[in-house]
């Protein structure tokens, strides 16, 4: 039989340490603690040290550093507690080669299992290391090629549905808002992260229509105010008349602070500059892809905005008609001012949707709103109400142009008017009638900061009609007023020929009676003369003087008559409460002693002549007081309800009243519902009231309670009533 090979036990150290020095792994004895105690001759070859004792001792660790050394640490840690770990790290040799190491450190033990020692044996793999880096390199590269062509790929991809897109809104829409919009959203689709705005030129500045929907709000806020053209991009696009680039540190300056990269595409109408495309986004340039893609998208917006204008002349036009028609069927029988304003706020928002609407009228030196859309704020409805200032520069330039008025880009500070911050734009048209403003239509939009001219021709259609309803509103109070006169004038005559006759009565019958009495017992004086009857002269010449009395109080009478309907009415705001104070006075002295109950109620002012007006307070106080003579205690009540138009005021005594059969005689002339003996009188008084409150432009009226008493009333018109009647003069500030 052949020998057996030996076994490593049959192998003695130096055979054992032959086999070890030969490995180039770097097999090393440590400590408990990391001291390195040994190392092979194929280690310290690999680790390039030429003499052991160099580092003999030396914190195994130390050689590494960073996270390898924690790895480096834990390992120690693992193998003292009895565990093998196997890991990776990079670390330099005793001369400073960097490598990288596959490292397994493990326990040595005695005989009775305890762990004594530690072995850690490195291994030098770098060469794998650095073929797996570059081969990693080589994918990475590789990947990133493969995501540039997929970028690319999808960006064309992206880029022709976009063009699609864009070629069906184009061609079934001709809405200026729609198509801006729709270029907008289709170069931030295209052009990654690329923001747009469409900007309509108003004089020397371009003010903001769309954005893109990932416009930042600072960026919209910043841009409100408009682009003047004046901007040495913008002014570059318009002047080349095609589209204009700018990037970097140049880009930056023209931004407001959010794009490096910009774009101006430019547009005319009539040879005149009339809109723009601005284009931004964060990256420092474009590439020329972008570019070519911004000009196309530019070109097949400029046909489209041709297309667009040519519809918006027809709309224009349509659309005022079809607003002039609208408010004339909704306004056709209104009268009322307020009324035809509310018609057209509400035809305008029919119209236009999501617009803010008010009408305002003149107070002052401020237009003040009367009438509003119920989309206001509270904070804007106080402002507007309480009143904006002639001079605010929209509002004067409406007036003084007396034209419509279109304020695209609003700013609430440079316009006067408070609280309106969220406004993008407003427009106002003066309504003149005559050569007098009366009021002003105001419009305003937080959709947009300019009008389109669609709005722009409702606007105006609605503020010309509404022009036109107050014209004739005009007309026919013109001609109601009129008419109000002719009636009062009638009225007067009326009043007047029933004076006439009741003074032709009068001269035949209430005069004449005591002139009888004066002739008849002066003759019977002269006989009691004669005859010497002196006794029976003095009852006689009494008498003479009663009746010549008598004579004289219903002259007086038929004068203050005549001069309360020949006297020129002073009209002005009058206290009805000093009247009626007046007139308590008067008819406590007149009828002192008796006791009186007043119980007055809240009386208005009105307007009138305070001194007529007195005549008719005082006449209806006393007579409430006389006709309640016969009771224990006259119960006199004062009160006045307010009408649309009119005040009336009401007295009410617990008299004897009258017989309701003869009511219409109350007010004429010497016309008395009781005997001289019942209660004193001339029947002038009441006569004087109905002259007073014709010539007011007012009515009066009586009605008896069943001997309870008698309630007495007379209206007086409201301001603007009274001062139409002929024969007044206004005194009102």
């Amino acid at each position: 039989m052949p020998d057996r090979p030996a076994s490593t036990s049959d192998l003695d150290l130096n055979e054992l340490q032959a086999i070890v020095d030969g490995s180039s792994d770097c097999i090393k004895v440590l400590d408990l603690d990391g001291h390195l105690l040994s190392m092979n001759a194929g280690g310290m070859e690999t680790m390039e040290i030429e003499d052991f004792g160099s580092c003999q001792y030396v914190m195994w660790p130390e050689f590494w550093k960073g996270e390898a050394k924690t790895q480096v640490q834990q390992a120690l840690e693992a193998a003292r507690a009895g565990q093998t770990v196997n890991f990776e790290g990079p670390a330099n040799t005793f001369l400073g080669t960097p490598r990288w190491w596959e490292v397994r450190v493990s326990p040595i033990r005695d005989q009775g299992g305890k762990v004594t020692r530690l072995l850690a044996i490195s291994r030098d793999v770098t060469a794998r290391r650095t073929a797996e880096e570059r081969l990693l390199e080589n994918e990475r590269g590789l990947q990133k090629r493969a995501t540039e062509l997929e970028f690319q790929v999808g960006q064309q991809a992206l880029a022709l549905n976009a063009f699609v897109r864009f070629t069906t809104v184009v061609a079934s829409s001709t809405e200026l808002e729609v198509i801006a919009a729709a270029a907008a959203e289709i170069l931030g689709d295209v052009v990654e992260g690329a923001i747009s705005g469409f900007f309509l030129v108003r004089g020397d500045t371009a003010y903001p229509l769309v954005f893109s929907a990932n416009t930042p709000e600072a960026v919209i806020t910043a841009r409100r105010r408009g682009v003047p053209l004046s901007a040495p991009l913008v002014s570059q696009a318009f002047d080349q008349n095609s589209v204009a680039f700018a990037d970097g540190a140049t880009g930056q300056q023209q931004s407001v602070g959010y794009a490096t990269a910009l774009s101006i595409t430019p547009y005319f109408a009539q040879g005149q500059p009339y809109a723009l495309l601005a284009t931004g986004t964060e990256r420092s340039a474009w590439t020329a892809q972008e570019q070519a893609v911004i000009e196309s998208v530019g070109r097949g917006l400029g046909l489209a905005l041709e297309r667009s204008q040519q519809s918006d002349q027809l709309q224009k036009r349509t659309a005022g008609l079809d607003a002039f028609v609208a408010f004339s069927e909704r306004s056709g029988k209104l009268t009322d001012i307020l009324d035809l304003a509310q018609q057209a706020v509400d035809v305008l928002r029919a119209t236009l949707g999501v617009v803010s609407v008010a009408y305002y009228r003149l107070h002052g030196d401020r237009w003040k709103a009367q009438v509003w859309s119920d989309d206001f704020s509270p904070e804007v409805i106080s402002v507007l109400t309480a009143g904006i200032p002639v001079t605010a520069p929209s509002y004067a330039e409406a007036v003084q142009t007396r034209e419509a008025v279109f304020v695209p880009g609003w700013t609430a500070d440079a316009e006067g008017v408070a609280n309106t911050e969220a406004f993008g734009a407003g427009a106002f048209y003066p309504c003149f009638v005559g050569d007098v403003p009366s009021g002003l239509l105001a419009m305003g939009t937080q959709q947009s900061s300019d009008w389109t001219p669609r709005e722009q021709a409702v606007f105006g259609a609605v503020g010309h009609s509404l022009t036109l309803a107050l014209e004739r509103t005009e007309q026919a109070r013109l001609l109601t007023e009129q008419r109000d006169v002719l009636d009062h004038r009638t009225r007067e005559l009326e009043a007047t020929n029933a004076e006439l006759e009741a003074f032709t009565y009068s001269a035949s019958h209430d005069l004449r009676t005591p002139v009888r009495h004066v002739m008849g017992f002066a003759e019977l004086a002269e006989l009691g003369l004669k005859n010497g009857q002196y006794d029976k002269t003095a009852q006689y010449l009494g008498v003479v003087k009663q009746g010549a009395l008598r004579m004289t109080a219903l002259i007086d009478g038929m004068l203050l008559l005549s001069r309360s309907g020949r006297k020129v009415l002073q009209v002005q705001r009058v206290d009805l409460n000093a009247l009626v104070s007046q007139a308590q006075r008067d008819a406590g002295a007149e009828f002192a002693g008796h006791p009186v109950r007043w119980q007055i109620g809240a009386l208005p002012p009105v307007q009138g002549d305070p001194g007529l007006l007195q005549q008719v307070m005082t006449n209806l106080l006393s007579n409430a007081v006389k006709y309640s003579s016969t009771r224990e205690l006259s119960v006199i009540q004062v009160w006045a309800q307010q009408g649309d138009a009119e005040t009336e005021v009401f007295v009410k005594d617990n008299g004897v009243g009258f017989d309701p059969r003869y009511t219409d005689k109350l007010f004429g002339l010497f016309q008395r519902l009781h005997t001289e003996k019942q209660f004193t009188g001339t029947g002038v008084g009441l006569a004087t009231v109905r002259r007073i409150v014709l010539k007011h432009g007012g009515q009066v009226t009586a009605r008896s309670l069943d001997d309870e008493g008698a309630v007495f009333s007379f209206t007086l018109p409201k301001a603007g009533g009274v001062a139409a009647q002929p024969g007044s003069r206004s005194t009102n500030p």
